[in-house]
C-alpha cells in the first residue's frame, strides 16, 4: 500500500455544496510527481472511464459499487414508468439495500435537480466509504479524485447555458413536428 503523506496533506478539504478548489486537471497535474505509477493509471483510467489493464483494487471496488448504484437507478426508473428493469440491469458481484433504498428516496425528491443533487450525495458517500479511514493512502488519493470530478461537474453546470439548451432542443423538436 502506497502512502502520500506529504501530498495528502497539501490538498484542501473538499466539501460537497463547495465549489471546487482546483480543476480535475490541474489535480491530474498535481498527483504525477507524488503518485505511484499504478495509482497515476488508476487515476486517470477512473477519471476518463478508460479501464487499466491491471485492475487497481479502488477500481475495481467503485466499479462495483457504481454499477450497484447504476442498477439500482435502472430498476427505480423502470418501476416509475412501470417497464421491466432487466434490459438495463447490468450483471455485477454484490447487492446493496441500502444503496437501492437510498435511489429510491433520491427519487421522491420534488424536482430533477434535488433529486440529482440526493444521487451525487450518494455517490459522495460512497467513494468516502471506499477511501477509508487513513487519508494519506492511495485509496484516499483516488477517492479525492472522484470527489473532485463530483464538485467539477456541478461547478459547470449554469442557468443561462441549461436553459439554452432546454430552448435548443425545443426548437429542434418544434422543427421535427413541422416535418412530419
Amino acid at each position: 500500500m502506497s502512502y502520500y503523506y506529504y501530498f495528502a496533506s497539501t490538498l484542501p478539504m473538499l466539501m460537497p455544496d463547495r465549489p471546487p478548489p482546483f480543476s480535475v486537471a490541474d489535480f491530474r497535474e498535481r498527483c504525477v510527481d507524488h503518485l505511484t505509477a499504478g495509482d497515476m493509471a488508476a487515476l486517470d483510467g477512473m477519471l476518463d472511464r478508460q479501464p487499466t489493464q491491471e485492475l487497481h483494487p479502488f477500481v475495481r471496488d467503485w466499479q462495483s459499487t457504481d454499477g450497484q448504484l447504476r442498477n439500482a437507478l435502472a430498476r427505480t426508473r423502470a418501476e416509475r414508468m412501470h417497464k421491466e428493469p432487466n434490459a438495463h440491469v447490468r450483471e455485477i458481484e454484490g447487492s446493496d439495500t441500502a444503496l437501492e433504498n437510498a435511489v429510491s428516496e433520491a427519487y421522491s425528491q420534488p424536482n430533477p435537480l434535488a433529486r440529482e443533487k440526493a444521487l451525487d450525495q450518494i455517490r459522495w458517500e460512497c467513494i468516502e466509504e471506499l477511501a477509508g479511514f487513513d487519508p494519506f493512502t492511495g485509496r484516499a488519493i483516488l477517492a479525492y479524485g472522484l470527489q473532485l470530478s463530483i464538485l467539477e461537474r456541478w461547478a459547470r453546470m449554469d442557468k443561462e447555458v441549461g436553459s439554452a439548451a432546454v430552448e435548443t432542443l425545443l426548437q429542434r423538436d418544434a422543427a421535427e413536428e413541422e416535418h412530419k
